[in-house]
């Protein structure tokens, strides 16, 4: 059974005398989920947040938890197995862009694949694959680029009664395969990937138990991988590698389980020296390093089993200027296990979270050590939920803005004080933000769901049979499919007769969203003066609908009892509206006339190819009446070109079928 939900996290503004008392502040973060020894806090699902695949030790089981919002999680079970499992780590095993996990299981004596569907349903989203059977004592997992081909290959160990091995799976094609296999005498407890000797090609590191030390496997010409035990003598159980001390070496930093103290490596190019990290830390077991402070130099973190009974915990050890350690206890509490340093709140500093075994629990540990000031948050659909790209959002009282990502997140560096934050995009409705309250050295959350309606017509022309001499009214239904209020504005342009014939009300229209609204268009033809019965428009209709804010209406209007037009002239040459537009398989283009010219009429598609020729040659003054049969022609935006030596004229169709 997935464990439920203490608490996770309460993303409030802090004190600047809490940041500057350089500590952490912690809180539960899940309670109940049973031996759990080792985590991966990683991005899963790519929404930006900061999810959560637990791995518990007895019984060997695997939870994801999907970070539903910056307070809560929500668990899944993935997988449950006969015996007890080990250590979890995350990577892109199968190259397709996002991040599995591989979990080792000790008794079963193999490994789970958890591989990443990028289900949008977080109960879809992984699906387990057992893989390596076998594998005899399978213990530490970890994902790294070690062949050097840009994919993430795994690096496993495994601890037998008679030999001990480290394993390497290349990742070939999207599949992961067992490519080399060294033995050694102690017990492989720890992994790590660094280039220690700063060639350019990574290291595997191995902490060793017993009297092992930590033992480096080195890539080979012929592409195996050549075992050496650096530094021997100790009981590691956790290494890692980092310059520390900025001077181009790379230094470890281990768990040393026997003497109860962090241990420190550091290689001058031929040769390790070892010290210790202030502060006994009873039976440690896992380590990271990071920048927790913020001051641009590397600090350390452990946690710590303890003795049954008595005292374990947290630890970090700060670095300081003149590169020493200072170290500080975030909880006496005992049997700590598995460690991750990772930005959880989205602040912009690192965090730690921290895997109780036997209170079973997972432990957030907050940095209160400050952050720069700054504003940040992810912008989504309201109705979808998705992430909004491209949105931007500026302070009204400084000007500054930023864009969202494709993750709908942004960032804005801001100081304290209290602000305005307006939301704005093209295809979506402006929003504003009041009362915006930052700090200093923190971060401010303001997440945004954003409206946006959509406009749907019944038609885009009109072909209508008037009475001339009467007004007569046309109820124009538009219909509002998105989420937010439509604002439409109609316009009449280009009519012929000049005439005012044609009208439109209401001069704006808002409609809500899911409801339907009209526009009243009203004909009044009047023959009398200009003896016309063709009467041709246009309606011009301008919204805050994305991608149509701009939708053009032909209207094509035929007076039934208008008088004999005798010899009217046209006053103008032109390419008139096409009618039906949208059509299927017929469409009538009207071209006026007013003095005779060798003219071309031509339909071409969007890549500017002609797809059909409908007149070449000689035209006198008047009306003229073109049609084009696609029934050839795919659907799709089409353009109809008449051309003369005096002008072009141009008019878009779209063909549905």
């Amino acid at each position: 059974m997935v464990p439920k939900i203490l608490i996770t996290l309460t993303l409030t503004v802090l004190l600047a005398a809490q940041v500057r008392a350089q500590s952490f502040a912690s809180s539960l973060l899940l309670e109940g989920v049973g031996g759990v020894g080792d985590l991966a806090a990683e991005d899963f699902d790519g929404d930006g947040d900061v999810d959560i695949m637990l791995a518990s030790w007895s019984p060997g089981e695997v939870s994801y938890y999907d970070r539903v919002d910056a307070d809560s999680l929500r668990g899944y079970l993935l997988y449950v197995s006969g015996g007890a499992g080990r250590q979890i780590t995350a990577g892109d095993f199968d190259g397709d862009g996002d991040l599995d996990a591989a979990f080792a299981l000790w008794t079963e004596e193999r490994y789970v694949i958890l591989r990443n569907t990028s289900s949008p349903q977080p109960q879809n989203r992984f699906a387990y694959e057992l893989f390596m059977e076998d594998a005899g004592g399978p213990f530490a997992v970890f994902a790294a680029d070690v062949t050097g081909d840009g994919a993430t290959d795994l690096i496993t160990s495994e601890l037998r009664s008679s030999t001990n091995q480290v394993r390497v799976f290349e990742q070939l094609n999207g599949e992961l395969a067992d490519i080399w296999l060294n033995s050694l005498p102690y017990d492989p407890l720890g992994l790590d990937v660094a280039d220690i000797d700063g060639d350019g090609a990574p290291e595997i590191l191995i902490a060793a138990g017993g009297e092992g030390g930590f033992y480096v496997m080195r890539r080979t010409q012929s592409g195996g991988f050549a075992l050496n035990q650096a530094v021997p003598d100790y009981y590691l159980t956790a290494v890692r590698a980092a310059d520390l001390d900025a001077d181009g070496n790379m230094d470890v930093v281990a768990c040393d389980f026997g003497a109860d103290r962090i241990r420190r490596f550091e290689y001058d190019g031929s040769a390790w020296t070892s010290t210790l990290l202030p502060t006994g830390i009873s039976n440690p077991r896992d380590i990271v390093i990071a920048d927790f402070d913020s001051d641009d130099l590397l600090d350390i973190a452990a946690t710590s089993q303890g003795v049954p009974n008595g005292d374990g915990g947290v630890f970090w050890w700060r670095q300081t200027t003149n590169g020493a350690f200072v170290s500080q206890q975030l909880t006496d509490a005992p049997d700590y296990y598995g460690l991750s340093a990772v930005d959880y709140d989205r602040d912009g500093d690192v965090d730690l979270l921290a895997c109780n075994l036997a209170d079973e629990e997972v432990v957030f540990f907050r940095n209160l050590m400050g952050s720069p000031t700054r504003i940040v948050g992810t912008v989504t659909s309201a109705r979808t939920g998705e992430p909004l790209s491209n949105v931007r959002v500026v302070v009204q009282e400084t000007g500054s803005y930023a864009l969202t990502t494709a993750a709908g997140h942004y960032e804005l560096g801001s100081v304290a004080g209290t602000f305005t934050l307006e939301f704005q995009h093209p295809c979506w409705i402006s929003a504003v933000v009041e009362n915006v309250t930052t700090e200093t050295d923190d971060t401010t959350y303001v997440d945004l769901a954003l409206t946006r309606p959509v406009m749907e017509l019944p038609v885009t022309s009109l072909n209508i049979f008037l009475q001339n001499e009467v007004a007569t009214d046309y109820s124009y239904d538009i219909h509002n499919s998105g989420d937010g209020v439509l604002h439409v504005v109609p316009v009449v342009e280009g009519l012929a007769p000049g005439t005012a014939w044609l009208s439109i009300t209401p001069a704006v229209l808002d409609i809500a969203p899911g409801t339907t609204d009209h526009l009243t268009i009203t004909f009044s033809p009047d023959t009398s003066n200009d003896a016309a019965y063709d009467y041709l428009g246009e309606l011009f209709l301008t919204s805050n609908s994305c991608p149509d804010t701009a939708v053009r209406i032909a209207v094509v209007a035929i007076v039934l009892d208008a008088p004999e037009t005798g010899d009217v002239l046209p006053r103008s040459t032109a390419l008139l509206p096409a009618y039906p537009n949208p059509f299927n398989a017929q469409v009538t283009l009207p071209v006026s006339v007013t003095s005779r010219e060798d003219f071309s009429l031509a339909i071409f598609d969007i890549l500017g190819r002609r797809v059909a020729g409908l007149h070449r040659g000689s035209l006198e003054p008047g009306y003229f009446a073109f049609q084009w049969r696609a029934d050839n022609a795919a659907s799709g935006r089409y353009l109809a070109v008449l051309e003369s030596a005096s002008g072009r004229w141009e008019w878009p169709l779209t063909l549905i079928k």
